[in-house]
């Protein structure tokens, strides 16, 4: 017997069920509220069931050189790298 399941009310997978598909968004939105909207927009459009941000502790992620290091990428949303990852977060 396939092993089923149900997510939510109505949505099963598992089984002769489709595939629940996620769209990771990440931080492709560059901390910008309507991209990050168009994208999930974009993701149902596709058919994805869901989409994902990433959210992540940077001082458990980076230690202290690497948050202070300059970061001067034409990309960067601040003068280090600390400075630039707090702002998509």
């Amino acid at each position: 017997m396939p092993l089923e399941l149900e997510l939510c009310p109505g949505r099963w997978v598992g089984g002769q069920h489709p595939c629940f598909i996620i769209a990771e968004i990440g931080q492709n939105h560059q901390g910008d509220l309507d991209v990050a909207k168009r994208m999930i927009r974009t993701a149902k459009e596709c058919g994805a069931d869901c989409a994902k941000f990433q959210k992540s502790e940077l001082e458990y992620k980076f230690n202290r050189k690497a948050l202070e290091r300059p970061y001067t990428s034409k990309h960067s949303w601040g003068k280090t790298y600390g400075e630039h990852k707090r702002h998509l977060e």
